[in-house]
């Protein structure tokens, strides 16, 4: 593909600058010792703002990148064998960041991530048009690393041992009755692992069932599906990369949702602990840590117990225990980054989510007071701080600074 084409859809400049910066010290004789951070987190944030260029176009941008990045590092030959290359870009392997037995995480090669997360987006795009086009109404609510970790953190699986980073996302529907029509819209999605949707259909009808037989009891319900398990993505053709990852969906009525990020309360007290239940298909967790703005762990335990088709876990929202809040895992799915893909009538949720930032924003002011020799940030309390996009870090701390 020709430069100057590149050049009229986006503004490269920036991010082929510092990859060039990048490659030159991978490829210097005697190799860094470690590769500044600053630098992966500098390239995710300037391929960022490139993607917004690129809307409803994620393989292009793909494709664009490929061109940029083989032509600062003189790269030749068919595209499948440069997208190999640089997806593995061999001069990282020395990088305990890269390394597989990295026992924190290991963190994907630049090219790597740019391409999962466009993969993503692209997949998340028609996750929402299929919905659309069914008439269900939804809002989405994107977590994990696809959020704070974009262009980042967001790995592949170079081989089926190896799990690549899933899709976390929040559903929201007006009313149950809309998770039928949304079970069949999945049907649609030819990507996604038909056994994994027909369960998820089946399952439906026992979480029907479940809040049938509880009433007034708030019910989440959850699953991960498998997306490109079955079916080869022609995005990766020819490259030999296994394309599966998992679509985590965790769908909540507006009323439960409206519970969990607290718009019943009009500001977080002391000594509360508001807890839910979430039908799983998979066994849950019986230990998970709760974090408070001083990024310091308590240990929660939790109870499960087997149903029809799964599992109902009874789990915290978040808790003040000892006067400290810790946000429970759903809202970690929320936070940091309180991203709304999407809201679809009647569903309105930008006033919602921007009220419960307020009130957790609040509640970090109050903490501080309390405790001003401390260090308290509002990224400390998620349990995945330590893998933000260090521009996803600054952001979110600058912005809880000047509140």
């Amino acid at each position: 593909m020709d430069l100057s084409e590149v050049d009229d859809r986006a503004d490269w400049r920036q991010v082929g600058g510092l990859y060039q910066q990048m490659s030159s010290l991978l490829s210097n004789s005697t190799g860094p010792d470690e590769l500044p951070d600053i630098m992966a987190g500098a390239l995710a944030l300037r391929l960022g703002r490139v993607f917004a260029a690129y809307a409803s176009r994620e393989e292009k941008f793909g494709e664009d990148l490929l061109t940029i990045m083989s032509d600062v590092d003189g790269l030749t030959g068919d595209a499948p064998s440069r997208f190999r290359r640089l997806y593995a870009d061999e001069r990282f392997k020395a990088l305990t960041p890269y390394q597989q037995e990295n026992s924190k995480r290991r963190r994907p090669k630049p090219f790597e991530a740019a391409i999962e997360t466009c993969r993503r987006i692209r997949d998340l795009n028609s996750l929402r048009r299929v919905t659309a086009a069914a008439r269900v109404s939804t809002a989405g609510i994107l977590g994990g690393s696809t959020t704070y970790g974009r262009f980042y953190n967001v790995k592949g699986a170079p081989s089926i041992e190896y799990p690549a980073s899933d899709i976390d996302l929040m559903l929201i529907v007006p009313d149950v009755k809309e998770i039928p029509a949304l079970c069949e819209a999945l049907m649609n999605i030819s990507a996604l692992d038909t056994d994994s949707v027909h369960l998820f259909s089946d399952r439906a009808k026992v979480y029907e069932s479940l809040r049938a037989d509880t009433p007034g009891t708030d019910v989440l319900f959850s699953q991960k599906i498998p997306i490109w398990k079955n079916v080869a993505d022609d995005f990766l053709e020819g490259t030999g990369i296994w394309p599966q990852y998992d679509v985590s969906i965790h769908i909540a009525t507006i009323d439960l949702f409206s519970r969990m990020i607290l718009e019943d309360v009009s500001r977080i007290e002391d000594d509360v602990r508001v807890e839910i239940f979430d039908y799983k298909a998979e066994l849950p967790i019986s230990r998970y840590a709760a974090r408070g703005f001083n990024g310091i762990d308590s240990w929660r335990e939790s109870e499960s117990s087997p149903v029809d088709r799964g599992h109902v876990w009874r789990v915290q929202v978040f808790d003040t225990k000892e006067e400290r809040f810790k946000p429970g895992l759903h809202q970690g799915l929320v936070m940091p980054q309180f991203e709304i893909r999407w809201d679809d009538e009647p569903l309105s949720l930008r006033v919602p989510i921007a009220n419960f930032k307020w009130k957790i924003l609040e509640r970090l002011r109050d903490e501080r007071a309390r405790r001003p020799w401390e260090v308290q940030h509002l990224s400390l309390c998620h349990p995945r701080f330590s893998i933000f996009a260090p521009h996803v870090k600054r952001e979110v701390d600058s912005f809880s600074i000047e509140s």
